[in-house]
């Protein structure tokens, strides 16, 4: 269902949007980003493994799809995590997590590019108006934002483009949501182990405190987040599910707010109001859609049960 996937979408989104709260209180109490990574993506592997197996899933995919794992789980979704969590060190998390959630422009580009897919004049006005409502967000008066952290911002965008047009046009297409989650999660955690490694070791959790916002970290911001996304891609394409991760920024704004004690603009206000105008176009426009694909009396979906299957 159309309903289905956009709750999937803001859920996804805005437990992303937690990472900061989780991420900058690990480090500020002495953890590397290496090695917050490797603890993030090596408990969520461990959690979720350890679910799927208790329930009785496989894990078997095909050699082919199997590499398209590796590359989207090491260069676009680790590429990601790193570049953002790096970017905190430079510029505020609110700012650098805004900064990502451009990415819906580098998804609607790749598709036209590589696929010659032209977003619907809906999509594209929710598109505007949803940078725009970014731009206001992170527009901060008189700051001197650093290169570096801006820099490592905008890889980011490239890495999670191609990351999510990834999951809707590969062989992943076919495999269960919760197995590419899996797979993701453990070749992240190989990633940033070695990572870790190479850059001066893995930092023990020294306290009761650091472990919990790693577990939170994992649970929330890793699981939840990545489980929900590729769930949405599946149910309704990878423009509409990207333009619903406006949720991500508001979610990282209010926790910079909120939790770090930085302060709000009317150009922040204002950013929020566009995108939630720009969610509920969405929204509306999908539940327009669905309401004509709707199937006429005992008639059935053709895709219902492959739908069905990718629920965990």
């Amino acid at each position: 269902m159309q309903r289905k996937g956009i709750a999937y979408a803001i859920i996804s989104s805005a437990t992303f949007g937690l990472l900061p709260l989780f991420s900058v209180t690990a480090m500020g109490s002495g953890q590397t980003p290496y090695s917050v990574l490797f603890y993030r993506f090596l408990l969520s592997t461990l959690l979720y493994g350890l679910f799927l197996k208790l329930r009785g899933e496989s894990f078997r995919v095909s050699l082919r799809q199997l590499l398209e794992l590796v590359v989207l789980g090491a260069g676009c979704y680790g590429g990601t995590a790193l570049f953002l969590i790096l970017s905190y060190a430079y510029i505020p998390t609110g700012i650098a997590t805004t900064i990502n959630f451009l990415y819906p422009v580098m998804v609607a580009l790749i598709l036209f590019v590589l696929f010659g897919e032209r977003p619907s004049l809906g999509i594209a006005v929710a598109i505007v108006l949803s940078l725009g409502g970014v731009a206001l967000m992170a527009w901060s008066p008189g700051a001197n934002l650093s290169l570096r952290g801006v820099a490592y911002s905008f890889i980011t965008i490239f890495c999670y483009g191609f990351y999510v047009v990834g999951l809707n046009k590969t062989g992943l297409r076919e495999v269960r949501g919760s197995t590419v989650t899996l797979y993701v999660l453990l070749v992240s955690t190989i990633f940033f182990g070695i990572i870790a490694l190479a850059n001066g070791g893995i930092v023990p959790i020294t306290s009761p405190r650091v472990g919990v916002n790693l577990l939170l970290l994992a649970i929330v911001s890793t699981i939840i987040s990545n489980l929900t996304l590729v769930l949405a891609v599946k149910e309704i394409g990878s423009t509409s599910a990207s333009v619903l991760g406006s949720m991500e920024p508001l979610t990282a704004l209010l926790v910079g707010i909120g939790w770090f004690g930085e302060a709000i603009s009317g150009y922040q206000l204002a950013g929020i109001g566009l995108v939630i105008a720009s969610v509920l176009l969405v929204v509306l426009g999908r539940r327009k859609d669905d309401g004509k694909r709707q199937p006429k009396s005992g008639a059935t979906r053709p895709n219902a049960k492959v739908k069905e299957a990718d629920v965990p």
